[in-house]
């Protein structure tokens, strides 16, 4: 697995924010360290170089968990 950064906080619809310097597609898979899935990439924006990540969790998860941790994609 592949670290993408750390969740940098919640935006006003409850997605996780993730700055990173890795490409990355809409709609990648996001897992937590224990390859857990976590919930998908659905929107990039920012700068080219170190674009921010939206990701939208899996139903049932709490997504306040993921604050200050790393995700990974595989």
């Amino acid at each position: 697995m592949k670290c993408l950064g750390k969740v940098a906080h919640l935006d006003s619809k409850n997605r996780a924010i993730v700055i990173t310097k890795n490409k990355v597609e809409k709609n990648t898979k996001i897992f937590d360290s224990e390859s857990n899935l976590v919930g998908r990439v659905v929107n990039i924006f920012g700068p080219v170089n170190e674009p921010y990540l939206a990701i939208s969790a899996k139903k049932g998860l709490r997504i306040t968990k993921l604050v200050g941790r790393e995700v990974y994609r595989k």
